[in-house]
């Protein structure tokens, strides 16, 4: 038996050879996924088949084309699709870390976004109007808190 998985794996190596494999793009599909079953177990069965149904399909595709990926040839399309999800799940990464920041430091500090830059800035809560330069591009502004 061990040398047949011994063979199996070889043969499977062999086999996967100048194909894709997996990656981050991979991960996140199948966490959506089971996502969407889990989604369409609870909500299909109580509120209406047809939702089970379409939430079903969806999962399936979504895995369909998970695999598809994993066995592609198409190297450079596959890694310049895999560069794109990790610039939306760092985006969404960020977002999160954000809220988690300002629930954390909600009773010590507060959050402005830069008026030029758009950035997120972290700032004592000290009552009264204050300077801040923002870090990032260097514009000055006021603020006001109370």
């Amino acid at each position: 038996m061990k040398k047949f998985l011994s063979n199996a794996a070889i043969k499977f190596q062999r086999f996967m050879y100048g194909r894709y494999g997996i990656d981050q793009l991979y991960r996140g599909l199948l966490w959506i996924y089971f996502a969407l079953l889990i989604i369409s177990a609870i909500l299909g069965r109580a509120v209406d088949y047809r939702i089970y149904t379409i939430l079903s399909v969806a999962g399936l595709a979504i895995i369909v084309f998970a695999f598809f990926r994993v066995f592609s040839k198409n190297i450079q399309k596959r890694r310049s699709e895999n560069a794109k999800w990790l610039v939306f799940e760092n985006m969404v990464k960020k977002q999160f870390r954000i809220l988690r920041d300002r629930w954390k430091f909600r009773k010590t500090h507060i959050f402005r976004k830069c008026p030029k830059c758009q950035a997120v800035l972290r700032l004592k809560k000290i009552k009264g109007s204050h300077n801040v330069t923002c870090p990032h591009c260097k514009e000055n502004f006021k603020i006001k808190v109370l």
